[in-house]
């Protein structure tokens, strides 16, 4: 039996930075409970800073660097390995928690303590600029602040979720997964072996920044994308997947493949226009999008928007291909886990705005 008003809190770092550590430190610490800090240096290069080596030399936290760089599911494993608690909270390294954290953890405990976990919220700032305006309209940080509807969720991004350990499939993260994803199938897992949700905690929370100062995250999406088609084909999520209409990028490469068939049929210039027509068909959409969105035509967001969406998309197909896996194209994982073998071909009003655009300039184009 475990402690059961023991927290781990386990951190994986690469970036080691002594403010964001410090201030994780130093959050308020709930009475009656025990908590143990172990944090992870996964960046062997660094040099760890001296305040986080004071903090090891005098016990307050327990400190392990890797030899060499494990990526995040070993890391994280190694740490959750470390700790004898039956609580292990989950933090990304560079996030500001709230002062009452663990204090919003601990009444949640409290409450529910056979509970297979809590997911807590994790905030980003306000859009500032194009990109960020088009992560926000995209979703791409809506999962991180699932909680804050208050049901109870089947998983949660790792940047801040707590964990029962009693009720943990020991073989913890796929250490396989090397591209992102790895915190969806683990913990659907552990939902579905234990046919229990996690408990949303909306006032357990942190702050996260706009990953690169706000940039536009090209190779992070694209990375997403490639992560989702890998956990796609293991069996926690396979039941979840299905089958929908092809998506731009996919048109783009069936056009491609089938190319010297339909330049036997039509011409150059054809298919050169044909090209142009989905994807201004893709961009007309976004411009809807964020102007029904936002209540704001801007072509610099829509742009970015086209492009994150293409990005997560194209990284989808990419690794399906690339690992010869022709289930892959066309494939979706259907998010929410609400049922298994999902209804496949399915539309939305986006889906049904693009169709009609693309229809709209072909018909036009023959005229």
């Amino acid at each position: 039996m475990y402690q059961s008003t023991s927290i781990d809190i386990v951190i994986p770092s690469f970036r080691l930075d002594e403010n964001v550590l410090l201030n994780i430190f130093n959050v308020e610490r709930p009475d009656g409970f025990l908590v143990n800090f172990y944090i992870v240096a996964d960046n062997p290069l660094l040099v760890i800073p001296e305040e986080i080596l004071k903090l090891a030399a005098e016990n307050k936290i327990n400190l392990i660097k890797n030899e060499i760089n494990l990526g995040f599911s070993k890391t994280r494993n190694n740490g959750i390995r470390l700790g004898n608690g039956k609580w292990i909270l989950l933090l990304d390294d560079d996030i500001l928690p709230s002062k009452k954290l663990l204090i919003a953890y601990a009444e949640a405990i409290k409450k529910n303590r056979d509970s297979i976990g809590f997911a807590g919220v994790t905030n980003f700032p306000l859009p500032f600029n194009a990109a960020t305006r088009a992560m926000d309209i995209n979703g791409t940080t809506g999962h991180f602040k699932a909680a804050l509807d208050n049901k109870p969720l089947v998983w949660v991004p790792t940047a801040n979720v707590m964990l029962n350990r009693e009720k943990m499939d020991m073989t913890l993260f796929n250490e396989k997964l090397d591209k992102g994803g790895e915190d969806i199938e683990f913990l659907l897992r552990n939902s579905l072996l234990h046919k229990e949700k996690y408990t949303p905690v909306p006032n357990a929370v942190v702050e996260h920044p706009w990953w690169n100062n706000g940039a536009i995250q090209t190779e992070r999406i694209f990375r997403y994308g490639r992560g989702a088609a890998d956990i796609a084909a293991l069996d926690t999520i396979k039941p979840y997947t299905y089958h929908d209409f092809l998506n731009t990028s996919e048109l783009l490469v069936l056009l491609l493949f089938f190319l010297p068939l339909i330049m036997f049929f039509y011409s150059v210039n054809g298919m050169i226009l044909l090209i142009f027509l989905i994807l201004l068909a893709e961009i007309l959409t976004n411009i809807i999008k964020v102007l029904y969105q936002s209540k704001t035509f801007s072509l610099p967001v829509a742009m970015n928007l086209f492009w994150i969406k293409n990005c997560y998309e194209a990284g989808y197909m990419f690794e399906s291909l690339a690992k010869g896996r022709l289930s892959g194209f066309a494939e979706r994982i259907e998010m929410g886990f609400t049922k298994e073998n999902p209804k496949w071909f399915r539309l939305n009003k986006w889906k049904i705005v693009k169709m009609i655009l693309l229809l709209v300039l072909f018909s036009i184009t023959r005229l």
